[in-house]
């Protein structure tokens, strides 16, 4: 039982003074708190907190890869261009990545997210089930 008590605190501290110091201007009375659903956030003991702290947790669908660019366009395009290519560090291989993402152009965004709100609007005709191309 010390653990978890010890856990809310961590939880307390550190999660008020993320919000205080991303966002100085918010209430922190009425926080509306969206998160995905990692086990982690949706522990019981988490919930327990957030409600302790007087947050709103705003619900989040399954995850969709399906409903997220960066699953369904952006990685695949990287690791495509990637695939085969040798790098001698981690800094040379976050070069590249950064080059390949910023030859996209402006064309390939605006196709990515216009596919983005066609899969969430065939979502919600779905009733919320897996959408997938």
């Amino acid at each position: 039982m010390r653990f978890k008590f010890k856990m809310f605190q961590v939880l307390r501290r550190d999660l008020t003074h993320a919000l205080r110091k991303k966002r100085p201007d918010v209430d922190l009375t009425f926080v509306i708190l969206h998160q995905d659903n990692a086990p982690p956030h949706k522990a019981a003991s988490t919930l327990l907190e957030i409600d302790l702290l007087g947050f709103e947790l705003l619900n989040h669908t399954a995850y969709s890869p399906d409903l997220a660019p960066m699953d369904f366009k952006v990685f695949p395009e990287v690791k495509r261009q990637l695939k085969g290519r040798r790098f001698s560090s981690a800094d040379e291989l976050q070069n590249a990545t950064q080059m390949i993402v910023r030859s996209f152009p402006q064309s390939w965004y605006v196709e990515t997210f216009e596919k983005w709100i066609h899969r969430h609007e065939k979502c919600i005709r779905l009733g919320g089930d897996y959408v997938e191309k």
